[in-house]
């Protein structure tokens, strides 16, 4: 870039001066006429107040006045209050014709009691609440006072004016003035006063009692509140109402706006066309520092090449993958400095490959001998006018990646090795105990016959009973050594239809002579139509004995008559599964040993391996059932296996 090139920047505020001094223009008149409406409002509060106090005045004067009237009649009414005299009824008639705002008089003796009502036509009178409190307040003051507001019969608002009369030197009575608000309101409210404000008559509480419009008039513009003390409470809101929109200052303001948006616009429009050019290049070069930032940020290696195959762009990633300086790449064609001699990586793809983007590895020579892992992908690089010029390639180094994949191959060979190992372990110790019981129950059969036969007890059918379960369990001894073979063959298990009342008697008859020598009792409460499953009959049984011979060790420490070990079976018809239950009469499952009762070569047994309760919840879970345990109610353990109802044959776990 030129460096006497100016960006658009270096020269707006030539472009924003006019603007600026028509916005200044405007806010100076506008603040003008801003100032002029302030004086004016200001000027119309002012007038406000003044007619304010002066409507106070005038209706104090007008109330004192009609006290002095009502005081004369009185004078008038005292000597003797049932004969009107023509003076009297002249005075009385001007004051509830005229524009003193009374609706009627009350006559009171001394005692406050009703004599008189004037006009007699308004008898029986609507009297204040607080009546009576005004009447002995005056009698106390010896002066005129008022009766908070009280509603008359017809809904409008009233005060009484409670007036003292002494005649010859002694007291004499009450005169009492009944005024409407509203009527006080139309008497003594100028009709120019009533178009200009609104004039409002409240009690101490604010509430409004008369005005002179109704209450929705239009929102005041200014108010303002006098109290009328020693006048029962009552107070005045005057309150003006807002001024007509002055039109001409609104449309200088509407004009200068307008012209100013005008300008505005012009000036815009003249910047645009003038700065085209500038702004162009501006973003062009923004563009280009952004693409040039993004590239040399990337971790990925971009490269550009045209149709002939020569490079013409290269980021600042690539160059540091490779070690070759963009100075030294771009322009070089095939065979480029990274490519393996016997590598020639051209970066031309197949032909018919213009639309498409490829991808593929390959291998890199670095600039100091080293051999790096590529991923490469290729895109068709198109011009504006939608023509290909050539191709954009991205590099990405998956020399870690290959190393990385080729480590864990070695991983996992010898974690495999390390798996067999353990493998066999497990069906080491797996046999060892499996074929323990059976080995065992021959011993126990073999030796009772030889007690037999030294005690010369020699009983055929006996013996033939006793030979006939030596070799049953031979033969269970070589079907687990089969098993456990074909396990280690990894064939499919081999089930079939098992009927488990059956089994679980079989398994509590090998184990028959072991419970009568540990003096164990055990009881079976079996269901009545339980469905077949599919299993490995070996297996079930290994299960059934392993637990029974568990809940035996379990009452070891128990006292012989509550060694119990009970055994049920139920068919579940919800979830269509067999359940078998074994509980023992023990002392229970240790709360801290529970979680790892199943682990592997865990034991609470001196003798024992810790594979038997592992081995039972592999055999059930191979078999798509469940093995667990709870807290039996007797206080020892109860566990439970629950295999499914009717199970397809499915090949081992």
């Amino acid at each position: 870039m030129a460096p006497t090139a100016r960006t658009p920047q270096t020269i707006s505020w030539y472009w924003w001066l006019p603007l600026v001094t028509i916005v200044l223009l405007v806010c100076i008149v506008g603040g003008f006429i801003w100032l002029g409406l302030k004086t004016e409002h200001e000027e119309r509060h002012t007038a406000l107040v003044g007619d304010s106090l002066w409507m106070e005045q005038n209706l104090r004067f007008h109330l004192e006045n009609t006290e002095s009237v009502l005081s004369q009649v009185g004078t008038l009414l005292a000597p003797n209050p049932a004969d009107l005299s023509d003076a009297l009824e002249e005075k009385v008639r001007t004051l509830l014709q005229g524009s003193s705002g009374l609706v009627t008089i009350l006559w009171l003796d001394a005692e406050g009691n009703t004599v008189t009502t004037l006009p007699a036509s308004s008898a029986p009178v609507m009297l204040a609440g607080d009546h009576d409190v005004a009447i002995q307040r005056a009698r106390a003051l010896n002066r005129p006072t008022y009766t908070r507001p009280f509603v008359q019969a017809d809904g409008s608002y009233a005060i009484e004016a409670v007036i003292p009369v002494f005649g010859s030197q002694k007291f004499s009575g009450y005169v009492v003035g009944s005024y409407s608000l509203p009527r006080l309101i139309e008497k003594h409210v100028p009709w120019w006063f009533a178009e200009r404000y609104r004039f409002v008559l409240t009690d101490n509480n604010g509430q409004e009692l008369a005005g002179t419009t109704s209450s929705t008039m239009p929102e005041r513009e200014a108010e303002f509140h006098i109290s009328l003390d020693q006048i029962g409470g009552l107070g005045m809101n005057v309150s003006s109402t807002p001024t007509a929109t002055r039109i001409i200052p609104g449309v200088i303001i509407i004009t200068l706006l307008g012209f100013t948006l005008l300008i505005a616009w012009s000036m815009w429009a003249l910047r645009n066309h003038v700065l085209r050019l500038q702004t162009t290049e501006s973003a062009l070069r923004r563009e280009h520092a952004f693409r040039l930032a993004m590239e040399n940020s990337a971790l990925v290696g971009l490269y550009a090449r045209d149709d002939a195959g020569r490079i013409t762009h290269v980021n600042l990633a690539f160059c540091r993958m490779i070690g070759w300086s963009s100075d030294e790449l771009v322009g070089c064609t095939s065979p480029m400095p990274y490519c393996l001699p016997d590598e020639h990586h051209t970066n031309t793809p197949a032909t018919g490959m213009a639309e498409v983007q490829s991808a593929h590895e390959a291998r890199f020579l670095h600039r100091d001998g080293r051999i790096i892992n590529v991923l490469v992908s290729e895109a068709p690089l198109v011009d504006a006018d939608g023509h290909q010029g050539g191709w954009m390639g991205s590099v990405l180094d998956i020399t870690e990646r290959k190393e990385a994949e080729a480590l864990a191959r070695l991983q996992q060979e010898r974690l495999e090795a390390t798996a067999r190992l353990v493998g066999m372990g497990e069906m080491a110790s797996t046999l060892a105990h499996e074929i323990n019981q059976p080995l065992s129950a021959i011993a126990s059969y073999s030796a009772g016959c030889l007690n037999a036969l030294r005690n010369g007890r020699y009983n055929e059918k006996q013996f033939l009973e006793v030979l006939e379960k030596v070799n049953q369990q031979a033969q269970r001894a070589g079907r687990i050594v089969h098993r456990i073979y074909d396990f280690v063959k990894r064939s499919e298990s081999r089930r079939e239809a098992v009927d488990i009342n059956p089994t679980i008697r079989e398994s509590i008859g090998v184990l028959e002579n072991d419970a009568q020598r540990r003096k164990v009792r055990i009881e079976c409460s079996l269901g009545k139509n339980i469905p077949t499953i599919q299993a490995d009959r070996t297996l079930i049984e290994q299960v059934i004995i392993n637990l029974l011979r568990n809940g035996m060790d379990a009452m070891q420490n128990t006292p012989e008559a509550a060694r119990l070990l009970q055994v049920s079976s139920q068919w579940l018809t919800e979830e269509d599964s067999v359940r078998i239950a074994i509980t023992d009469h023990g002392s229970g499952v240790p709360s801290h040993i529970a979680d790892r009762l199943f682990d592997s070569f865990f034991t609470t047994k001196p003798e024992g391996m810790g594979m038997g309760l592992k081995i039972c919840r592999s055999v059930a879970e191979q078999h798509n059932g469940r093995l667990w345990f709870e807290p039996a109610a007797t206080g020892g353990t109860s566990f439970f296996l629950q295999l499914p109802a009717g199970e397809e044959d499915k090949p081992a776990a």
